[in-house]
């Protein structure tokens, strides 16, 4: 019994704390909590080759050898280890300085250490992103080839209730007064945990669905930090645009409830009791923002959408972060300037009546891909890229087979209705934050960017392979 559980939950276990303490490293940043995500990965490394899931009629030593085996022929692992390589020769490479050239009149950057090497300008941003590259693609992998099914689902579980607890916490912060929680949910542009927080909502409603027959106390307890958490979480700290994209998108995710829970077996009652939990979460957000937050944030955001100056102001500063980003990259297409190597480098390309403007964006272009572009480079970003396609042919391949199973086992039932519930909410969430990243930065957050490559990575893992299921 023991062994059983410790090879269905123990390395999911490890997963969860290991994107817990990526989360609170976003929070609380410093060199001691980026080595504590390298000591974290070592260990959660551990438990992948002592105790991954096993098959039904599979002994422990034949689970080890097949996990392993199929690491290692896992492209996303190939794909993850030149990243992380790339990664920390960026960091091994860093160190640039301001010189100022005196025939120009004009400060720019040193060259690195090794001029023809990635590189970054400062050391710990590089450290920063290859511990989180290092976390991405340890979980990735593992979820990939070492956890099974009930695994996957007791960490959708646990990481939704963990956000739903963050979330909570860091909203009683801002709205008493504490810094910088209180400066996020007041800024204009809204703030990346908004979207991470919105992300999570998406899943735990789908996740809900899988509380059909636990017990009532359960399904509230997780309910309130999960759907309630996450809901104050996202209205509190996300731009009014975001807010309103995951309103309508959580809206859509409640219409799916309705279909799905009619095609169930369970009576009346169960059904009754999941409705019962979201009118309470909901109840209980609209209680809070009426009588206990008057001043809640949220009420002006909503005033905001429909302010047609909100709207012109919203890209404004892409007109002046783009071309600078642009100039950056042409000089150093193929590494990128580092982690952080945007605002350093952008410094040195505007006059000194814009820099106020630059401080205003944090370092922070309003498109993802075009950051990663500039940082990174094209071998950087193209290999980030490569490791969301591998997940993806992953997921089509197996959406693909679960289609024709489902409408053959279930008597017409697509995939829609047929799936479990954590496949639909997981591919809502993971498309819009992937939309999102074109428009904002949601992906600069290490939080957001590791929550959504572990999602996408777990999600194929609920829908049949091409030989049965896993």
């Amino acid at each position: 019994m023991i062994q059983k559980l410790l090879t269905k939950y123990w390395l999911a276990f490890h997963l969860a704390v290991l994107i817990l303490a990526v989360w609170v490293s976003v929070l609380y940043s410093g060199l001691g909590m980026t080595l504590g995500l390298f000591w974290l990965s070592f260990f959660t490394i551990q438990s992948f080759l002592l105790l991954p899931s096993m098959l039904r009629n599979e002994t422990l030593g034949e689970a080890r050898l097949r996990s392993c085996a199929n690491a290692i022929q896992d492209p996303f692992v190939y794909a993850g280890v030149a990243l992380i390589i790339f990664a920390c020769l960026q960091w091994l490479n860093s160190g640039c300085f301001l010189i100022y050239l005196d025939d120009a009149e004009i400060w720019r950057y040193s060259a690195p250490p090794v001029g023809w090497l990635p590189f970054s300008v400062e050391p710990y941003p590089a450290l920063a992103v290859l511990a989180l590259f290092a976390v991405t693609i340890l979980g990735g992998g593992i979820f990939r080839n070492g956890i099974g099914k009930a695994g996957k689902r007791f960490f959708l579980d646990m990481a939704s209730l963990f956000s739903g607890g963050i979330a909570v916490y860091m909203v009683v912060m801002s709205l008493t007064g504490n810094q910088p929680y209180s400066v996020w949910a007041a800024a204009p542009g809204g703030s990346n945990w908004g979207i991470f927080f919105g992300f999570w909502l998406i899943i735990a409603l789908g996740g809900h669905l899988n509380f059909l027959e636990a017990r009532f106390a359960k399904t509230v307890l997780w309910s309130v930090f999960s759907l309630l958490g996450n809901l104050l979480g996202m209205l509190h700290f996300a731009s009014p645009l975001v807010m309103l994209l995951f309103v309508v998108m959580a809206l859509l995710i409640v219409v799916y409830w309705m279909f799905y829970l009619v095609r169930q077996t369970p009576g009346g009652i169960a059904q009754l009791k999941l409705f019962l939990c979201l009118v309470i979460a909901i109840g209980m957000t609209l209680f809070l923002f009426r009588f206990l937050f008057p001043e809640h944030p949220a009420k002006g955001k909503v005033t905001q959408l429909a302010d047609t100056h909100y709207y012109e102001t919203l890209f404004s500063d892409r007109q002046f972060q783009a071309p600078l980003a642009w100039k950056i990259w042409q000089d150093y297409p193929w590494t990128g300037v580092g982690a952080g190597g945007f605002v350093h480098y952008s410094r040195t390309l505007i006059e000194e009546a814009d820099w106020m403007r630059l401080n205003e964006c944090g370092g922070l272009l309003s498109n993802d891909w075009l950051q990663f572009l500039t940082e990174y480079g094209i071998i950087g970003a193209g290999l980030l890229m490569g490791l969301i396609i591998i997940l993806l042919i992953q997921l089509f391949a197996r959406m693909r087979v679960a289609s024709r199973h489902l409408s053959r086992k279930k008597g017409g039932d697509g995939l829609l209705l047929g799936a479990d519930p954590y496949v639909i909410s997981g591919i809502v969430a993971v498309t819009l934050v992937f939309a999102l990243s074109f428009l904002f930065s949601p992906f600069q957050s290490g939080a957001m960017l590791v929550s959504f490559m572990y999602v996408l990575a777990v999600i194929p893992g609920f829908l049949p392979a091409g030989g049965g299921n896993k």
